[in-house]
């Protein structure tokens, strides 16, 4: 048994820190989102007399346009008239007293949702009974993690579809976007109001925003981090080489479809895998300019306190003072007719 056991080990270990070469390419760059419904500006639709709902239109969790009827009501009056038609069909009763009863279609001023149906054919109603619940506008509330929080803002697509079909897909824009305090670090969060008629028909969606379009992309778990810096291994060059330093003599600019070399985790040493969960720990601190100066005075004072003060020396009036005058062409004369220049 342990004969199989090294190879099954050595393959896994193998199939787990492989090296692999991918390449980079053009390709867009985009966010998994997912969230929930939220039904704003809703209204309840109620009886406006006694009577009976003869006719039931609408269902629920379906969008109707303004002016569709969802239900016709009958007064008590006209509800008896039906009653007593005998054999007569109920249209024809309708059309011989449309004069005096006629039925109440009811149904919403603008395009709305129906949320709720409270009632069905042939219930007796009293005024201010609820009918139906509706809902007049629909928001996609969504939920962005904290890595990608930073690359988000308004105005940006956002594909989104029922959880349980992704063949169904819509689009809108992102609205509203701000990041929630309460989480740390901050999360992302969006309500995006959409028309009834694009509404998923489930209170989970997913989707997805596009947070750039057409770009040069690297897979992310090719990118090493180290000290606080980002690298990505890729073809190079290389000319005279010793065992300290190699020449590079190009390195090809990276481009679509440069090779990109990926790592095995156990040759990373000291470096790790970057993670974009940590992306905004990466990111260079920015100081603001008072800290800036305030930082040069601290490190001036502090090489002013380090370094001691070299003594003054003269002037350059007291130098030119002190500079004595060249003397005449007779004194040159003189002291050049005693010189001995020996034998």
């Amino acid at each position: 048994m342990s004969f199989l056991l090294a190879p099954c080990l050595a393959f896994f270990s193998s199939a787990l820190f492989a090296q692999s070469v991918a390449v980079a390419r053009l390709s867009d760059i985009s966010i998994p989102v997912q969230g929930t419904i939220a039904f704003k500006k809703r209204e309840k639709l109620e009886a406006p007399f006694d009577g009976r709902v003869e006719t039931v239109n609408a269902q629920e969790q379906t969008w109707v346009k303004a002016g569709q009827p969802l239900a016709y009501l009958a007064d008590t009056k006209a509800a008896a008239l039906l009653d007593s038609r005998g054999m007569n069909p109920k249209q024809a009763v309708l059309d011989r007293w449309k004069s005096l009863y006629s039925l109440m279609k009811v149904s919403c001023p603008r395009d709305c949702l129906i949320l709720h149906r409270f009632v069905s054919e042939g219930r007796r109603i009293k005024t201010g009974d609820p009918l139906f619940q509706v809902a007049y506008r629909v928001a996609l509330f969504g939920k962005i993690p904290p890595e990608y929080a930073r690359y988000v803002k308004d105005g940006q697509e956002l594909v989104f579809w029922p959880a349980s079909n992704a063949l169904k897909k819509k689009k809108t824009r992102v609205q509203n976007y701000s990041l929630d305090q309460t989480t740390a670090p901050p999360m992302g969060v969006f309500n995006s109001f959409i028309p009834v008629r694009r509404y998923p028909q489930e209170l989970q969606w997913a989707g997805r925003i596009t947070l750039a379009y057409d770009v040069l992309a690297v897979p992310t778990s090719s990118l090493i981090s180290y000290q606080g810096k980002v690298f990505l291994p890729m073809e190079v060059v290389s000319g005279i080489t010793t065992k300290e330093l190699t020449e590079i003599k190009a390195s090809e600019a990276l481009t679509n479809h440069s090779p990109i070399l990926t790592l095995k985790d156990v040759e990373l040493n000291k470096a790790s895998r970057y993670d974009p969960k940590h992306a905004l720990s990466l990111m260079p601190v920015v100081s603001t300019a008072p800290a800036i100066s305030q930082g040069l005075s601290a490190r001036s004072a502090t090489q002013a306190k380090s370094s001691p003060k070299k003594p003054k020396g003269p002037s350059f009036w007291e130098r030119l003072k002190a500079v004595k005058p060249l003397p005449s062409r007779d004194e040159q004369r003189k002291s050049n007719s005693g010189e001995d220049y020996g034998d």
